[in-house]
């Protein structure tokens, strides 16, 4: 009996062992950004035969499947004859070793910058602006999440140094997209037609096809339905009588712009960030939600007009299975151990995926005017606040928060931009940012603190005058006696 209950106890010590050891994997697979999660995963793959990529939307993660058992138990040896891959690797061996000597991009910009006469804030914004653009020349993270109020900086500012950025050469970086980087050549530019700034500035649908005919019957059928609304008759008045000549013109202008400005420029030092959440708006649906938040659906319900969508990004991870013929086998203990090392990899994922989820719900529950309104809305929100909503440790809601990314209509932004402290009921970016204004709408006085304090107060802002001078020293705003 002694015996007996020793097994039992040395079984029971294993198996907590176990557990333990797949928390750790679950939560570290949660705390790795995409990039790192890819490479574990195709890692695992590589060394563990009981896994098996099912797809993948990057190339390097195919070609890795491509000895693994296929789904209908065949073995797959390639995707190409090896004489042809192997000239193919050869070849990109030799671009690969070729050094590229052209400038960066980032060196580019950079040397234009140190040629302006610029103060302090304003070269340090303009430089963070030129270091968050990717090699084509577009944003990375959402301008408004470079301020830093503690520079005194704010959204008027960022306007100014974009504007800057943007006149720099090559024409048309420091843009969003495509479609804003060719509005944007084509006003430096000069010579577009009515049609062409029409077509740019929000109509880039219309050019497929890129055919004049059909051109100018989508904003002919576009121009009939703002008619019908009476508040917006004369908004695109100067469009009527447009003639096929002039859509031609346009489309010949269109042409001669670069959907990538920066293509001529070396790619070394580019960052590129793909998001790991997107959140979009679902304007004027009406929700049957019983609850606030459908965490199975991954909605989001904030009122009867408005509604969040939560989606989770598979962008360059893998999609793995444990495989079937090989789980249907039987072997060794080494053989058990790769099923169950597959099977503890695949629940870790599924963790990750419905904790990212249950936290971005949460999040976009928690900032839902920001995600309606924009920047200059976030409401003040602690890890701890998400950890209760949605039941896990606040350590949990920290590792899903590192390094990953949120991309919806105002940008992408990183998972730590929305949670921010509490300052009298509303949050420390607020308090701040109203201190601006306040100084900026009074510049012709001398505003003490206790005044700047007072004029909170009007606005429903209740905080002390040691507040007010803090987070204007903060702000590298001068006490009322030096201004």
């Amino acid at each position: 009996m002694a015996m007996e209950f020793s097994q039992q106890q040395r079984a029971s010590q294993i198996q907590a062992q176990r557990m333990s050891q797949k928390q750790i994997q679950s939560l570290n697979l949660l705390s790795m950004p995409a990039e790192d999660l890819r490479e574990e995963i195709l890692s695992q793959v590589q060394n563990n035969p009981a896994l098996e990529i099912v797809s993948d939307n990057f190339e390097s993660g195919l070609k890795s499947a491509r000895y693994k058992v296929s789904a209908d138990g065949n073995s797959r040896s390639g995707f190409s004859s090896a004489a042809g891959e192997e000239k193919s690797d050869a070849f990109q061996e030799i671009l690969e070793s070729r050094p590229d000597e052209r400038k960066s991009l980032f060196s580019h910009l950079s040397e234009q910058l140190n040629l302006l006469p610029l103060d302090g804030k304003r070269k340090a914004l303009c430089q963070k602006i030129i270091g968050n653009l990717d090699s084509r020349g577009f944003y990375i993270l959402a301008p408004a999440s470079l301020i830093d109020k503690k520079l005194g900086q704010d959204e008027k500012l960022l306007e100014e140094c974009l504007k800057i950025v943007q006149s720099f050469d090559p024409p048309g970086v420091c843009a969003e997209n495509v479609e804003k980087s060719l509005l944007l050549q084509a006003q430096l530019k000069g010579g577009a037609n009515k049609a062409a700034l029409f077509l740019l500035d929000g109509h880039f649908d219309f050019l497929n096809p890129p055919q004049g005919k059909k051109i100018l019957e989508k904003i002919q059928g576009f121009l009939a339905e703002r008619e019908k609304l009476s508040f917006a008759k004369e908004t695109f008045a100067h469009l009527k009588g447009l003639k096929l000549s002039d859509v031609e013109e346009a489309l010949a202008f269109i042409k001669t712009l670069d959907p990538i400005p920066a293509r001529d420029f070396s790619q070394e030092s580019a960052n590129f960030i793909f998001p790991d959440i997107y959140i979009e708006k679902l304007v004027g649906e009406s929700s049957d939600l019983k609850e606030e938040v459908d965490y199975v659906n991954r909605i989001v319900h904030v009122n009867a007009n408005l509604s969040l969508k939560v989606k989770i990004s598979d962008k360059g991870i893998p999609c793995v299975r444990l495989s079937p013929d090989f789980a249907k086998a039987q072997g060794s203990k080494e053989f058990a151990k790769a099923v169950l090392d597959a099977k503890n990899l695949l629940e870790a994922l599924e963790y990750r995926e419905s904790s990212m989820a249950k936290a971005a719900c949460a999040i976009a529950k928690w900032q839902a005017d920001f995600f309606d309104k924009g920047p200059g809305h976030l409401l003040p929100l602690k890890m701890q606040d998400i950890a209760e909503r949605i039941g896990v440790h606040e350590s949990t809601v920290s590792r899903m928060a590192s390094s990953k990314f949120i991309q919806c209509q105002w940008g992408l932004f990183p998972v730590k931009y929305f949670f921010s402290s509490a300052v009298s009921d509303t949050s420390k970016d607020n308090v701040q940012r109203q201190i601006q204004e306040i100084l900026e709408e009074n510049s012709e006085k001398r505003m003490s603190d206790q005044k700047v304090c007072d004029a909170l107060a009007q606005r429903g802002i209740k905080v002390a005058r040691r507040t007010v001078a803090k987070y204007r020293a903060q702000m590298n705003i001068t006490s009322s006696y030096e201004r």
